[in-house]
C-alpha cells in the first residue's frame, strides 16, 4: 500500500503559546499584586479579584490557540460545552500564577474536574506546552498508554481518564475517517487530485479532535507499508 511519504514528517502535536492578550499585559501584574496582598493579609483568597482571569477576550485567544480542542483530552469542547480557562498549576495552590499566561490554557469540563486541584511536585503531570507528549505517551489504536516507563505520562493519562469510554468511542471514529481519507489517497491516479487529497489529510489531522491519536495511526500505517 502506498501511502503519503513526507506528511507530518517534521510536525509534532504539542501546543504553541499565542501572544499575551492585551487585557493581561494591560492588567496582569496588578491583579495579581492586588490578589497577594489580601492573601499574606488573610490567607483567604478573594473570589472576586481572583476570578478576573475569566474574561471572553482571554478566552478567545485560548480558545483559537487550542483549535477549541481541550489541551488534555483533545476532545472539540465547544461542540457541547462552553469550556473552561484551565490553570495548569492549580491558582489555589500557586495563586500568584492566576493571571501568569503561561499557566493558562483551555479544557473540557471532564479533564477539568478530573485534574482540579492536584499537583505533585515529584511527578508532574505533563505540560501541554512545555512537553513533547510523544516522549512520553503513546496511541494504540483508540487507546493512550505511556512509553518508556514514563510515570508523568503514566500519571497523565490515568489522571485524566484518558481512555474513557467516551474518548475511546470517539478517537476510533476519527481513525475510521482518516482511513478512508488514506485509501482515497491511495487509489487516486490523477496527480493533481492527489495533492488535494493529501492537503485534506493534512488539515483533518492538525483541526480534528484526537491529532494525537490520528497522527500515530497515520505514521503506524505508513510504518507497515
Amino acid at each position: 500500500m502506498k501511502l503519503l511519504l513526507n506528511l507530518f514528517q517534521e510536525k509534532m502535536i504539542e501546543l504553541k503559546k499565542f501572544p499575551k492578550p492585551q487585557l493581561l499585559i494591560d492588567n496582569g501584574d496588578t491583579w495579581t499584586s492586588e490578589l497577594m496582598v489580601d492573601y499574606r493579609k488573610t490567607n483567604i483568597l478573594d473570589k472576586n479579584k481572583q476570578n478576573k482571569y475569566s474574561n471572553a477576550l482571554i478566552k478567545d485567544v485560548l480558545k483559537n490557540e487550542t483549535n477549541e480542542k481541550c489541551a488534555y483530552c483533545e476532545s472539540k469542547v465547544t461542540h457541547i460545552y462552553p469550556g473552561d480557562i484551565e490553570h495548569i498549576i492549580p491558582k489555589s495552590i500557586y495563586p500568584r500564577l492566576t493571571f501568569t499566561w503561561s499557566n493558562l490554557t483551555f479544557g473540557c469540563y471532564w479533564c477539568n474536574n478530573k485534574k482540579r486541584n492536584f499537583l505533585d511536585k515529584s511527578c508532574m503531570l505533563l505540560n501541554p506546552y512545555k512537553d513533547n507528549p510523544k516522549s512520553h505517551l503513546r496511541a494504540f489504536g483508540p487507546l493512550i498508554f505511556h512509553v518508556n516507563s514514563s510515570k508523568r505520562g503514566e500519571l497523565t493519562w490515568r489522571k485524566f481518564e484518558l481512555n474513557r469510554t467516551e474518548l475511546r468511542e470517539k478517537r476510533q471514529e476519527k481513525i475510521e475517517d482518516l482511513q478512508r481519507f488514506i485509501d482515497k489517497y491511495n487509489s487516486q491516479t490523477n496527480q493533481s487530485l492527489k495533492d488535494l487529497i493529501g492537503n485534506e489529510i493534512e488539515e483533518f489531522i492538525i483541526e480534528s479532535e484526537f491529532s494525537f491519536t490520528l497522527r500515530q495511526f497515520y505514521e503506524d500505517q505508513k510504518n507497515i507499508t
